[in-house]
């Protein structure tokens, strides 16, 4: 039998026993030993996966191929199918990526894109696959009304141009007049075609909340979407004549309708009136577009006239009646008459 004694017992020589070192120093080599020979082995599978031919799939601009392979890395593989990268390309898993059974590699190829967001046009190269990877890409956030043109999930092509529109709706108050409204009440005392004003009217103010779309801080809609009174309106009141007879000077005078006019004097010229005949006491010059030539009239402070001629400063409700001497003419002046338009 061996006996082992790890400790000294008392009142012993010491002879013929191991001292605790000697145990430690022996077995630490070993292990050593036995850790370099996994180590050796583990690299030696992983190098043996990695030289052994393998299955991979390679895209590149959408195009898909089964490829053989002994490459071990990303890199190697694309060299030894001479596929050449472009500055802004990218290849997804990236160049020093360990390939192993049944990989997939993908190229993603580098478009130039232009980018108009902000009020900014910008042009750069993206590989990214669809117009929202390229506003992330760009870091353009969108709210939830802002327009994208093409879609989001439209693809990146050569010359791909996305315009974004920043969309805003806000709400603005304006205070606003309300328009007062007019009643015309009848008076058959008053000639038809004159009015008077009994009452004036006064406009109201109201609130107004519209809400407001902006499209890149431009108005491109309104609509009101509440108001509220402040101040009601007051509407006028208007007195309108549809009396049609007048009596002047022991006359009834039936007529169509009245106005007002201002009204000069005028005597001969030596000229004949716009109608062609010669110009004569009852002889009116008028405004064509107001009181058509040939039409009947009664001028009050004048009597009976046909309107038959016409003047350069006769414009709107003037008349300019004709009197035989320049001092009727001169005494006449210048007044306001009215002016009746027979039937």
């Amino acid at each position: 039998m061996v006996r082992l004694f790890f400790g000294q017992p008392a009142g012993s020589a010491g002879g013929g026993r191991f001292p605790p070192a000697f145990f430690t120093s022996a077995i630490r080599p070993a292990w050593f030993i036995a850790g370099i020979a996994a180590l050796v082995l583990v690299a030696g599978v992983v190098l043996g996966l990695a030289w052994a031919r393998k299955t991979v799939t390679l895209a590149d601009s959408g195009k898909e191929i089964i490829i053989k392979t002994r490459s071990s890395t990303v890199g190697e593989l694309l060299a030894e199918n001479s596929v050449q990268l472009g500055p802004h390309d990218r290849v997804v898993p990236e160049l020093p990526a360990i390939l192993s059974e049944g990989s997939r590699v993908e190229i993603k190829r580098a478009h130039r894109v232009q980018l108009t967001a902000d009020r900014e046009t910008v042009e750069f190269y993206s590989s990214a696959e669809t117009v929202g990877d390229v506003l992330r890409e760009r870091k353009v956030a969108l709210n939830g009304q802002d327009m994208v043109s093409p879609s989001a999930g439209e693809r990146i092509g050569a010359g791909t141009e996305i315009r974004v529109v920043r969309v805003r709706t806000e709400t603005e108050e304006v205070m606003s007049p309300i328009a007062h409204e007019v009643r015309r009440v009848p008076n058959h005392e008053m000639a038809r075609g004159i009015s008077r004003t009994v009452s004036r009217g006064q406009n109201g103010e109201e609130i107004q909340t519209w809400s407001v779309t902006y499209h890149d801080d431009q108005v491109v809609s309104r609509s009101i979407i509440d108001r509220k009174t402040v101040v009601k309106p007051v509407e006028a009141v208007v007195h309108t004549g549809t009396g049609q007879t007048v009596s002047r000077g022991g006359e009834n005078i039936r007529f169509r309708e009245a106005m007002d006019a201002i009204a000069t004097a005028y005597t001969h010229t030596g000229y004949n009136t716009a109608s062609g005949t010669k110009p004569h006491y009852g002889v009116v010059a008028v405004d064509p577009r107001v009181i058509p030539l040939g039409t009947r009239l009664y001028v009050d402070g004048y009597g009976h006239a046909t309107a038959l001629d016409t003047g350069s400063v006769i414009k709107g409700n003037r008349i300019d009646v004709f009197l035989e001497s320049e001092s009727e003419a001169r005494r006449w002046g210048v007044r306001t008459v009215r002016v009746y338009i027979l039937d």
